[in-house]
């Protein structure tokens, strides 16, 4: 395990390991557009895969290796996508470590709310099904900055010896010492076991605030948005209506102070950008919740 200042050194440094500074990494289009830039600022080359209702489409990465010799890694978020909140089924989980070890691609999930699940069995990461299996190489990406606090800087990257060496090589070209007073004491949390009970608390507030921004959203908005509520996470994924413009409605909102991301902010290509929202729940207590919404009422495009 390698400790990192956040996810975000994580990942600049799982690209600078796995694609060895050249080629390419595969990326969920829609997705996490600060993964792409670190992933650029490694020296390596972004290319999209689409994601449907169930998760990044193994097909079309299948055509995308056969097209494109130079991708050395594949990056994920199978527990809930980021931006669309889907999780990954078992067979396309399987279906993508096949696919990396075939073509020997490193997998990097980025597990950044794993705690946050309320409905429904548990769902094991990618990693442990490779290491379980022997179905290729992942670097499991994860933070503790959703559990504690943004400003929290602390997050983690395990792998093999092999590429937890070459990240750690890298680390030390931009950070040698790392945050060792924030560490012991997060370490101190998690050996009494205070972690463990804030992450109890933290699930149950923030899923209140899930139903209650649903509900909300259903009574207030019901003929303009529309989404699949997720089992977990902390955000909702809102398909907004065909004849109502999201990046519109997102300006709308942006002059009268409230900032909702569109689908444009989550997009390769902004002109092909899904006509949605992403709306986070859990920083948003009832009230705030309540003056969000009335808010996006009236920027609604009319």
């Amino acid at each position: 395990m390698l400790i990192t200042r956040g996810s975000q050194m994580a990942l600049f440094l799982a690209a600078r390991a796995a694609a060895d500074g050249g080629g390419a990494i595969a990326v969920e289009d829609p997705g996490y557009p600060l993964a792409w830039a670190a992933f650029r600022a490694a020296g390596a080359r972004v290319v999209g895969v689409p994601v449907d209702e169930d998760g990044i489409s193994i097909a079309a990465l299948d055509g995308l290796a056969r097209r494109d010799p130079g991708i050395r890694a594949v990056l994920v978020t199978p527990h809930h996508h980021y931006p669309t909140t889907v999780t990954l089924g078992a067979g396309r989980r399987l279906a993508l470590l096949g696919l990396a070890a075939a073509h020997g691609w490193t997998v990097i999930e980025d597990d950044y709310d794993h705690d946050y699940r309320y409905e429904g069995r548990p769902v094991l990461p990618l990693a442990a099904a490779a290491a379980g299996g022997g179905t290729g190489s992942v670097i499991y990406v994860g933070s503790l900055s959703k559990l504690l606090a943004p400003g929290l800087r602390l997050g983690y990257a395990i792998a093999t010896p092999g590429l937890t060496a070459r990240m750690a090589a890298a680390r030390e070209a931009i950070d040698r010492q790392g945050d060792v007073p924030l560490e012991a004491a997060v370490a101190e949390l998690i050996a009494d076991g205070e972690l463990r009970r804030h992450a109890r608390k933290a699930r149950r507030i923030y899923l209140a605030r899930r139903d209650l921004l649903v509900t909300a959203l259903a009574h207030d908005l019901g003929d303009a948005l529309a989404c699949d509520v997720p089992a977990g996470g902390l955000a909702l994924w809102l398909r907004v209506r065909a004849d109502i413009d999201a990046g519109l409605w997102a300006r709308r909102a942006q002059q009268r102070g409230l900032a909702v991301p569109h689908g444009g902010a989550f997009a390769l290509d902004p002109a092909r950008a899904r006509n949605a929202f992403r709306l986070g729940f859990a920083a948003l207590d009832p009230g705030e919740m309540a003056r969000a919404i009335r808010l996006l009422c009236e920027a609604k495009p009319r």
